[in-house]
């Protein structure tokens, strides 16, 4: 079996992008945002998913009540 170096790429760039959209989903589940708030996470990310997640790991956990969130 022939594996281009072009597929593997793909391959582990959209196991990166799932990686990613879990996540958020388990990020926002986790949070300490109120109900409606999180309804609207959940859309954003639902809707836009590579950049819903990216949006709420950068700035709706910064909305989490102010619990200390480890940052990378």
């Amino acid at each position: 079996m022939d594996v281009d170096f072009p597929h593997v790429l793909i391959v582990l760039l959209v196991l990166g992008a799932l990686a990613l959209w879990i996540g958020a989903f388990v990020s926002i589940g986790a949070s300490k945002v109120r109900g409606g708030e999180k309804a609207i996470w959940v859309l954003v990310v639902l809707l836009f998913p590579f950049v819903g997640s990216i949006a709420w790991l950068l700035i709706g956990r910064r909305t989490d009540g102010g619990a200390d969130v480890p940052r990378l």
